[in-house]
C-alpha cells in the first residue's frame, strides 16, 4: 500500500503534528489506554526508548492538546484530546497505522523539512 492510500485527514494530521516515529508510537500507546495514566518509564519500556525521551514526547503531546499530566513530582500522563476533532483525527491515524504501518511511517520520514521548525530547534536549550 502506498501513502496515497492513506486518508487526507491522516496525512494532514501527520504533517502538522507528528515529527518522529517515537512521537507517533507514544501517541498511539496512550491512545490505546485512555483510562490509564502512563509514567515515562512505562512508556519507555513499551516503545523501547529512554525515559527522558518518553518524557519529552509526553510533554509534547500535552502541549499539542492530546494528553494531560497530573503535574506530580513524578508525573503520569493520560490520553486526553482537548477537542473532539483532535480525538477523531487520532482515531483515524490509529486505524491507518493498523492497516498501513509502513506507509504511515514513510509519511513521517518523507515530509519536507519545516524551515521554521528547524530554525526554532536551533535555539532549544538541552540538558547534556
Amino acid at each position: 500500500m502506498s501513502q496515497s492510500d492513506i486518508p487526507e485527514n491522516v496525512r494532514s494530521f501527520v504533517a502538522q503534528h507528528i515529527d518522529s516515529a517515537e512521537l507517533l508510537e507514544t501517541l498511539l500507546l496512550v491512545h490505546s489506554g485512555p483510562e490509564r495514566e502512563w509514567t515515562p518509564e512505562e512508556v519507555a519500556r513499551s516503545i523501547y526508548t529512554v525515559p527522558a525521551g518518553a518524557t519529552r514526547r509526553l510533554e509534547q503531546l500535552v502541549a499539542m492538546g492530546l494528553a494531560s499530566s497530573n503535574n506530580a513530582a513524578d508525573p503520569a500522563y493520560r490520553y486526553a484530546p482537548s477537542r473532539a476533532g483532535l480525538g477523531a483525527q487520532v482515531d483515524a491515524l490509529a486505524a491507518a497505522y493498523r492497516a498501513q504501518r509502513v506507509a504511515v511511517i514513510n509519511l513521517i520520514y518523507n515530509q519536507p523539512p519545516n524551515p521554521l521548525r528547524s530554525f526554532a530547534d536551533a535555539f532549544k536549550l538541552r540538558k547534556d
